[in-house]
């Protein structure tokens, strides 16, 4: 399948073909294998040339937002009668972030309580994991629906941080 991804300002032709359950992927080109799977706490397992990511997925205003590495990226998939996205649950548009550990670690810093509005890319948590400190920020606007962390708690790799439902326009 042929697709043309906007991600920011920048325009990328990409090329997905799927065989023995692994995508080969060519963007501008440049030919990458991607193992990719979606895990039972509802965040996508990405092996890209030999590196483990995890990612949130969700649908936007047309647009497919991927939360990876604490960070919101938005892509625009160009492709008449076809969405590359899925949900993992509900309808386009109405599906909440749930922010889980990617790594076991321990929670530094909660920066949002149950009830506050964020904005796209607000801070909510700080992991550190592996003597490293990471961000995470949310990849939706909307209300902090739950927050099941602490900070000083330790956390297992899937154990669920932080949810944000989106808000309604």
């Amino acid at each position: 399948m042929r697709f043309t991804l906007t991600l920011g300002p920048e325009t990328v032709a990409a090329e997905i073909e799927e065989r023995d359950g692994r995508y080969h992927v060519q963007l501008d080109g440049e030919r990458v294998e991607v193992d990719a799977r979606w895990s039972a706490a509802g965040t996508l397992s990405l092996l890209i040339g030999g590196t483990a990511y995890l990612a949130d997925v969700a649908e936007e205003n047309g647009e497919i937002v991927v939360g990876l590495g604490g960070h919101a990226y938005r892509v625009r998939v160009e492709e008449p009668g076809r969405r590359l996205g899925r949900r993992r649950a509900g309808a386009a548009g109405d599906a909440a972030q749930r922010l889980v550990a990617p790594m076991p670690g321990r929670v530094v810093s909660v920066h949002v309580r149950a009830g506050d509005r964020v904005a796209l890319d607000a801070p909510l948590v700080v992991l550190e994991a592996m003597k490293m400190e990471n961000e995470f920020r949310a990849t939706v606007a909307g209300v902090v629906a739950e927050v099941a962390v602490t900070a000083g708690q330790a956390v297992n790799a899937g154990d669920l941080l932080v949810v944000v439902s989106p808000e309604r326009t």
